[in-house]
């Protein structure tokens, strides 16, 4: 008889556990953030969805999920179609998302790397076939002056000169846009993510130095395009800046590539003789705007430089690394170590 009791308490304690793990298991949110594509088709039955669903990773028990889907009898509210799940959800996430029929309109993933300028993006888009030729840059190159599209002008625009175009203010990420966007709705979500990454702190601090946002990203827009690594970029922005304060030219080769469209590492005797306001071996201070579009730690290297010695840098054709030298005699002794 007592074996019968035990054997009963057990069962009921392993009964309860159980229960309690289910309900905590429904509720529990995972910490992947991934997005998942996840499809029903029309007809398939709780069983099938409840495979896909941990064939894909999305839940950790086939039992829990069509125990859930029982206990609220949601089977039949299942709505057929595609939805944008990740993995943090929990079970309970899941089936609330599925039932409600918020079906993901069928989007695209988009790249655009930082320092990429309006051609390479509209070369991108229409490789992809995204846009068709001329949609982006059409829109892009437009001045500013002349706006007209039909989303409202950001504010971060006021201070750019009107005979500028679009080039600097479209921020480099990752975007999902729906497969039906246009190229003006494509520049208006690349330019809102540079409107909320140019934040508050940033104006005020741009501000306080007295300079412009659209300064500010002309030179992050060469800074982006001169180094690499976010230390680096630092110090060239406080060596840039230090040599317009003492009235020496910029002299940055990616400048003149941008007036020639070219993008030699070094650039020629007859490129450096161009006669383009983009040409800062020929004219002082900064270009008129930016000459790619600059990522947020180019940004954030314009706004807050760091202070060095030096006045010169060179890249190493082999590594990649940046060599800086206090004045030009040791600048031409490190050309001539690393760049024969």
């Amino acid at each position: 008889m007592k074996k019968v009791l035990f054997f009963i308490i057990f069962i009921f304690l392993a009964y309860m556990a159980l229960l309690q793990y289910y309900h905590f298991s429904i509720e529990k949110h995972g910490v992947n953030e991934e997005e998942i594509d996840f499809v029903i088709e029309k007809g398939q039955n709780v069983e099938t969805i409840s495979d896909n669903l941990f064939k894909a990773d999305l839940i950790d028990s086939t039992l829990f999920f069509e125990t859930y889907i029982w206990e609220t009898g949601n089977g039949i509210k299942l709505q057929a179609g595609k939805y944008i799940l990740d993995k943090k959800m929990s079970i309970k996430e899941i089936v609330d998302k599925l039932i409600s029929g918020d079906v993901a309109r069928d989007e695209k993933t988009i790249k655009i790397l930082e320092g990429w300028t309006i051609d390479d993006i509209e070369n991108y888009l229409v490789e992809n076939e995204i846009t068709k030729p001329g949609e982006f840059s059409g829109l892009a190159k437009v001045y500013i002056g002349d706006w007209s599209m039909s989303f409202a002008k950001p504010d971060i625009l006021d201070d750019a000169p009107s005979r500028v175009d679009l080039e600097g203010y479209l921020f480099p990420d990752t975007y999902r846009i729906f497969s039906s966007a246009t190229a003006e709705d494509i520049v208006e979500k690349l330019l809102g993510h540079m409107e909320l990454k140019l934040d508050d702190e940033l104006r005020v601090e741009i501000k306080k130095q007295g300079r412009s946002i659209h300064e500010v990203l002309t030179l992050a827009s060469i800074i982006e395009k001169e180094v690499v690594s976010e230390e680096d970029m630092a110090i060239v922005s406080g060596l840039l800046q230090k040599r317009m304060e003492i009235g020496m030219k910029l002299e940055v080769d990616s400048s003149v590539n941008y007036a020639t469209g070219k993008s030699d590492p070094s650039a020629s005797y007859v490129d450096l003789q161009i006669d383009s306001p983009y040409n800062t071996y020929k004219y002082f201070g900064l270009p008129p705007g930016p000459i790619s579009n600059p990522g947020f730690r180019a940004i954030k290297a314009a706004v807050y430089p760091e202070e060095s010695p030096y006045l010169f840098y060179l890249n190493r054709q082999d590594t990649g690394e940046t060599i800086f030298s206090q004045d030009y005699n040791e600048h031409i002794r490190n050309k001539n170590k690393y760049l024969k």
